[in-house]
């Protein structure tokens, strides 16, 4: 391989001020090339959007590649961070149904560890520990930002996401409904009396206008009485309904268990007896076996309702909040990550859970997801302590150290769709100041996560920026501006301009793609000189061109010593 580094004329406000770009999953050698002309002292790999359901995204990256990644951040004196694969849920919860399955507990798992494997592999060849990894916390749709519209509740005993929505019965009277024919007996149920006005207050009548045509073909406008019921009401009663439940659950039950023990297992041993002095022994074999398979089966049913009637008995409900229990699975995850990162590599990345990318997704709010950190950390320390040997002096220095928060201000700013301010931006992400170890900036119009360059949208970027920093949090950041006209380069050019403008944050040198002219006239842009500037290298080992782009030498692609002269590594992780 050919040493040399870059030649870019920045200074060291970079460095300074810990900015680094995210590179797409298309291409990370060439992208890498390229953005390192911009001066970034810091790149992202990002592996996140190619799973694409296949699982072991991160194999997909061989071994040479690998080792060119570590190469060129080496020779270039770059740090690097990995964003693993956003579509997955570290709370075991498939975002497809809803519930837990082993089937999507694998996935995760594997998933996990290829990401973790990738970050260790190239970890290896800089000499670095602790490499930040994203994992964002969830990719569900269970998140609660407009609790008028629904509530997702988890039922405990079934393990799945409960979606309650705000109900409209026609033709129904409040007094109807709050009478002991139907809801009144359940809502008396009710201790709690705020609870019960609540419940109470948000069970009302609207009406509702609606055209007819009558039989003499006129349009008649007429009016019926609507009740409504809110979601916050619906998941009061429902409560309710999930504790009647378990009583006819256990009644069942016992029910079931008694039959199985007098109609069947009483007369066997008789049964079983007759056919040995029969000497029938085959008849005796298959009444054995089914003997045993009714006790596995009363084993079962009796292991089941000791659970219920605990549950039943210790006055939780057996519906909660997600948004309250999203927090304690997702710890599960994370502390599932950390541990195989501890113990499982040899370079121990760290583990970042990014705030997801809409208000929509469980674990949004970052006052949510510290929760699910605080949680992460005790597991791994009691895991780490009670399995693997740590003192726990070392289990608690090095949970602090690999287990914390990427906080994302574009995703944060989704929440000015539901009628967030400014202001409730900045309170939402120093709730996880004591947290935040790095951040991903960019710009949208308060709708979606569009990763505009800073300043062509509503992200109140400076505010939290420097609002954290007053709070003592002063940690690297990315910049994930690829969704501007003009791409990466030009989205990173004109965030770079933002950051020296709004954010007291000098930075100096040829940016390289601040016009037209020059965007066409630099090497390595995306327009144009890109790949004459390759061939120009005259490298036939250039590990700025080999990987993934698959381009022939007359176009500037590298070639592998060991490969034959192909423009690809042919070396997968498999």
């Amino acid at each position: 391989m050919v040493e040399y580094s870059l030649d870019n004329d920045f200074n060291d406000s970079f460095k300074q001020y810990a900015f680094g770009v995210s590179i797409d999953s298309k291409n990370q050698l060439e992208e890498f090339a390229r953005i390192l002309r911009s001066g970034a002292q810091m790149v992202e790999i990002n592996i996140a959007s190619m799973y694409g359901g296949e699982g072991t995204s991160a194999e997909k990256i061989g071994k040479e590649e690998r080792k060119a990644i570590s190469d060129l951040a080496n020779i270039n004196k770059v740090e690097l961070s990995v964003h693993a694969p956003w579509s997955l849920n570290l709370s075991g919860i498939d975002p497809r149904t809803g519930e837990k399955s082993p089937i999507y507990d694998s996935i995760l798992k594997q998933e996990i560890a290829t990401s973790l494997n990738f970050v260790d592999d190239i970890s290896q060849g800089m000499n670095a520990k602790h490499v930040p990894t994203i994992f964002h916390a969830s990719n569900d749709q269970f998140g609660n930002p407009d609790k008028n519209t629904v509530i997702f509740g988890y039922d405990v005993l079934e393990n799945k996401v409960l979606p309650i929505t705000r109900g409209e019965i026609p033709g129904l009277r409040r007094d109807d409904f709050l009478s002991k024919e139907l809801y009144g007996k359940e809502i008396e149920k009710i201790k709690d009396e705020n609870v019960k006005k609540l419940v109470e207050e948000g069970i009302r009548e609207e009406k509702r206008t609606f055209e007819v045509v009558t039989a003499d073909g006129k349009k008649e406008v007429r009016e019926e009485p609507v009740l409504v019921v809110s979601p916050e009401a619906q998941f009061e009663l429902e409560k309710i309904r999930k504790r009647e439940e378990l009583a006819e659950r256990m009644a069942s039950l016992d029910n079931y268990i008694y039959n199985i023990k007098e109609l069947q297992l009483k007369n066997l041993p008789a049964q079983i007896q007759d056919a040995i002095n029969r000497a029938d022994f085959v008849e005796a074999q298959n009444l054995m076996k089914t003997r045993d398979s009714l006790l596995k089966t009363v084993d079962e049913l009796e292991t089941q309702r000791r659970f219920i009637e605990k549950q039943a008995a210790s006055g939780i409900d057996p519906i909660v909040r997600y948004d309250e229990k999203a927090a304690d699975l997702a710890a599960e995850g994370i502390k599932r990550a950390a541990i195989y990162s501890a113990f499982e590599t040899k370079t121990q990345p760290a583990i970042l859970i990014e705030n997801p990318m809409s208000p929509n997704m469980s674990l949004s709010n970052p006052q949510d997801l510290v929760r699910a950190i605080q949680k992460a950390r005790e597991l791994f320390v009691q895991e780490a302590v009670e399995k693997k040997g740590m003192s726990r002096s070392d289990a608690e220095e090095l949970s602090k150290e690999i287990i914390g928060i990427n906080l994302d201000t574009g995703h944060l700013n989704t929440f000015k769709a539901y009628g967030f301010k400014d202001e409730d931006l900045v309170n939402m992400a120093l709730k996880a100041k004591d947290y935040v170890k790095r951040y991903h900036l960019s710009d949208n119009m308060g709708a979606t996560d569009a990763h505009l360059p800073l300043g062509q949208g509503t992200t109140p970027t400076k505010q939290i920026y420097e609002e954290l920093k007053k709070a003592g949090v002063e940690v690297p950041a990315i910049l994930e501006v690829f969704g501007g006209l003009g791409g990466l380069d030009m989205g990173a050019s004109q965030s770079y301009q933002y950051m020296a403008e709004n954010m007291n944050i000098p930075v100096y040198g040829s940016i390289p793609y601040t016009s037209v002219q020059q965007y066409v006239s630099r090497p390595y842009s995306g327009l144009a000189g890109n790949y004459s500037a390759y061939s120009n290298l005259n490298l036939k080992n250039d590990f700025l061109s080999y990987g993934f782009s698959g381009l022939f030498p007359a176009v500037g692609g590298g070639y592998m010593e060991d490969k034959n002269k192909t423009p690809f590594s042919g070396v997968p992780m498999s």
